[in-house]
C-alpha cells in the first residue's frame, strides 16, 4: 500500500470516529436535556409539595391559634353573642366563612334558636329564638348527626328524596357546609358556613377542618353557657341577697368581707365602716365575749349553738337585739362564717309586751281574786251596820227619841261613805292601770289643805283616834304650788289614815312639807306597828296589808293609790319602817311654786 493510501485510510478512520463522537454527543446531548427536563420537573413538584406543606403548616398553626384564642374567649366575661362573633372572626381565619350561623336545638320543645347567624343575602333576619323544627338543611345534619357538605346538585337530591321540603333563607349557595355540634354526648346544635361565590367551593378538606373546629367550639359553647348560667345564678342569688330583708354576712379573719344592704340597715351603720373595722366593732361591749367564744369555736370545728342573740349599737347610739344563724362555710378556698342575721327589737318588744300584758291579766286575775275577797269581808261590816240600822229603825224607828234616830241614819250614811270610798279606791286602781290617771295641777294652799284634809281623815276615823298626837310642820299658808288636789287628798290621805290607824294610843304622827333641793318634800312618820322586812317588797300592790295588821280594819290599797297618785304626779315615794318602830313615808315632788300676791 502506498503511502498515500494509508493517509487516506487514516483520514477515513478518524472521520468514521469523527462521526461516531457527533452521533454520541448528539445522544449525550439529548439525554442530558432530558435529565434537565426530568430535574426541572421534580423540582417544580417538589417546590408544589413544599409550598402546600408550608401552606399546611400556616393552616395548622393558624388553626392551633384559632383554638387557643377560643378557649380564651369561651372564659372571658363576653355576651353569648359577643362569643359567637368573636367566634366567627377566627373561623375566617382558616376557611372561608364570610358567611356563617349557629344553631342550637331545644329536642324538648321541638324548637331551634339562632343565637348567630350572619349571611350576606339573608343578613341578621334569621337570627331568632324557638324557631319551630321543619325538614330544613340545619335539620337534616341534626338528625343525622354527621356533617353535611352540600352542592346544587346535592340540593336537589336530597329535596327529590325528601330528606329536605322546608329549607328557608337564600337558598342560592354554591356549597352549603354544615357540622354538628355535640354536647353531653347529644348532637344540639350545628355549625353552619356557605358560599354563594362561584370560584369558592367547600372541600372535603374544608369539612374536616370545620369538624375540627366545630368539636372544640361545643367545648367552648358548653363551657361559655355554663359560665352564663352561672353569671345569671349569680346575678339572681345576689338580686335575692340585696333585696331580701334578712342581713347576710361573711366573716374571715376577724372581718366581714361581704354584707348585704339589708344588714347595714338592720347594724345602722355604713358599708365602709363595716367593711374596714373587726366584725365585733358595733356588737355591745357586754356581749362581745361570748360572740368571739362561739365564732372561734365554730371555725375549729368544734360543736355550738348555730343560733342565738346578742346586741350591737348603731351609729345613732341605739342599741338593738340582733339574732344569728351561722354555718362554718368555704370563701376564697379559706375557712369563712356566714351569717343570717334578723333584727329581733320588735320582736323582743312584743313578746316583752305580751308579757307584761300576761302579768297584767295574772296581776288583774289576782286583782279581782282578792277583790272578792276584800269585798266579802270588808263590805260584810258596813253592810251589816247598814242592815242592823236599818231594821231598828223599821221596828222601832216611832218610838225612838229623835237623837237615837239621827245616830242610827249618821251610822247608816257612814257605812255608805266608807263602801263608797273602797269602790273608789277600786276605780283608781283600775285607771292606774289602765294608764287612764291623770294629773291636773292647778293652784294649791298645800298648808290649809294639809290641815283640812287631817280634820278629814280624823272624822272619818273612831273616836280612839282622837287621842294620838299630831306634829305639824307646813309652809306658810299664802304659798302655792301647781298640784293635782285629787292626787295630793289620794297621797296625804291614805298615809294619814294609816298613820293614825296604826299608832297606838298616845302616839304621834308627824305631817311635814318643805321645799329641799328644787323639789317639794311631804313627809308623814308614826311610832306604829311598822312594817316587817318580809313585806317591804308588796308594800305598794294592790290588795297586799302587812302580816302584822291584825284585826285593824283595811282594804289593802291605800298604798298603791298612794303610789299610783305619786307616779302619775312624776314624783318618787321613799320608805323607812322596821317592825314595831314606826314607819317614816317621805314623797318627793317636782317643785312648781305659784308666786304670790305680794311676790308678783
Amino acid at each position: 500500500m502506498s503511502h498515500s493510501d494509508d493517509l487516506q485510510h487514516q483520514l477515513d478512520t478518524l472521520r468514521k470516529q469523527h462521526q461516531a463522537l457527533q452521533v454520541e454527543h448528539v445522544a449525550l446531548q439529548q439525554s442530558i436535556e432530558k435529565q434537565a427536563i426530568a430535574l426541572e420537573s421534580w423540582m417544580e413538584q417538589r417546590t408544589s409539595e413544599i409550598k402546600a406543606e408550608a401552606a399546611e403548616q400556616r393552616k395548622a398553626e393558624a388553626l392551633q391559634r384559632v383554638l387557643y384564642r377560643m378557649a380564651e374567649r369561651s372564659a372571658a366575661d363576653l355576651s353569648f353573642y359577643d362569643f359567637l362573633r368573636a367566634l366567627h372572626g377566627m373561623l375566617n381565619e382558616v376557611l372561608y366563612a364570610k358567611n356563617c350561623y349557629v344553631a342550637l336545638a331545644n329536642l324538648s320543645r321541638q324548637t331551634i334558636n339562632f343565637p348567630y347567624y350572619v349571611d350576606e343575602r339573608d343578613g341578621d333576619i334569621m337570627q331568632a329564638d324557638d324557631v319551630p323544627m321543619r325538614q330544613g338543611l340545619t335539620e337534616y345534619v341534626l338528625s343525622t348527626g354527621q356533617a353535611q357538605l352540600i352542592d346544587a346538585p346535592r340540593f336537589a337530591q336530597l329535596q327529590a328524596s325528601g330528606h329536605i321540603t322546608q329549607a328557608t333563607g337564600d337558598l342560592s349557595f354554591t356549597t352549603w357546609l354544615g357540622v354538628p355540634l355535640r354536647m353531653r354526648g347529644e348532637v344540639l346544635g350545628a355549625l353552619v358556613v356557605q358560599s354563594y361565590e362561584g370560584g369558592i367551593h367547600y372541600t372535603r378538606n374544608d369539612e374536616d377542618v370545620l369538624s375540627f373546629v366545630a368539636h372544640h367550639v361545643s367545648a367552648a359553647i358548653e363551657r361559655h353557657q355554663a359560665l352564663d348560667d352561672l353569671r345569671k345564678s349569680e346575678a339572681r342569688y345576689r338580686t335575692v341577697i340585696e333585696q331580701v330583708g334578712v342581713g347576710v354576712v361573711v366573716v374571715q379573719d376577724g372581718k366581714m368581707v361581704f354584707a348585704n344592704p339589708a344588714l347595714v340597715r338592720i347594724v345602722g351603720h355604713p358599708l365602709s365602716y363595716l367593711l374596714a373595722k373587726p366584725f365585733t366593732a358595733t356588737i355591745h361591749p357586754d356581749d362581745v365575749p361570748g360572740v368571739v367564744d362561739r365564732h372561734m369555736r365554730r371555725l375549729r370545728g368544734e360543736s355550738v349553738d348555730a343560733f342565738y342573740g346578742f346586741r350591737v349599737i348603731t351609729q345613732a347610739g341605739e342599741v338593738r337585739s340582733l339574732e344569728l344563724s351561722a354555718v362554718k362555710i368555704e370563701w376564697g378556698k379559706r375557712d369563712a362564717t356566714l351569717l343570717f342575721v334578723v333584727d329581733g327589737t320588735a320582736r323582743l318588744e312584743t313578746e316583752r309586751n305580751q308579757r307584761i300584758a300576761l302579768e297584767k291579766q295574772v296581776e288583774l286575775n289576782d286583782m279581782k281574786s282578792r277583790f272578792i275577797s276584800m269585798a266579802s269581808h270588808e263590805f260584810r261590816t258596813p253592810l251589816a251596820t247598814i242592815h242592823g240600822s236599818v231594821e231598828l229603825l223599821q221596828h222601832y224607828g216611832e218610838r225612838m227619841p229623835a237623837e237615837k234616830k239621827q245616830l242610827t241614819l249618821q251610822k247608816i250614811d257612814d257605812s255608805v261613805a266608807r263602801m263608797t270610798h273602797m269602790l273608789e279606791n277600786v276605780l283608781i286602781i283600775g285607771q292606774a292601770n289602765a294608764g287612764q290617771l291623770e294629773c291636773k295641777p292647778q293652784p294649791l294652799a298645800i298648808a290649809a289643805f294639809c290641815l283640812g284634809l287631817l280634820d278629814e281623815t280624823r272624822s272619818a276615823l273612831s273616836k280612839q283616834y282622837e287621842l294620838v298626837h299630831m306634829k305639824l310642820q307646813l309652809p306658810e299658808a299664802q304659798q302655792h304650788y301647781l298640784l293635782d288636789d285629787t292626787l295630793i287628798r289620794n297621797m296625804v290621805g291614805n298615809l294619814l289614815s294609816n298613820a293614825i290607824k296604826y299608832s297606838p294610843l298616845g302616839g304621834e304622827v308627824s305631817l311635814s312639807v318643805f321645799e329641799q333641793a328644787q323639789a317639794l318634800v311631804i313627809r308623814i312618820a308614826d311610832q306604829g306597828i311598822g312594817i316587817p322586812s318580809a313585806d317591804m317588797p308588796h308594800l305598794f300592790d294592790s290588795f297586799h296589808r302587812a302580816s302584822n295588821v291584825g284585826t285593824i280594819a283595811g282594804t289593802g290599797l291605800g298604798l298603791s293609790i298612794v303610789k299610783d297618785a305619786v307616779d302619775c304626779h312624776g314624783g318618787t315615794i321613799a320608805v323607812q319602817s322596821e317592825a314595831g318602830k314606826g314607819s317614816c313615808f317621805t314623797i318627793t315632788l317636782p317643785l312648781q311654786r305659784v308666786p304670790t300676791p305680794t311676790q308678783r
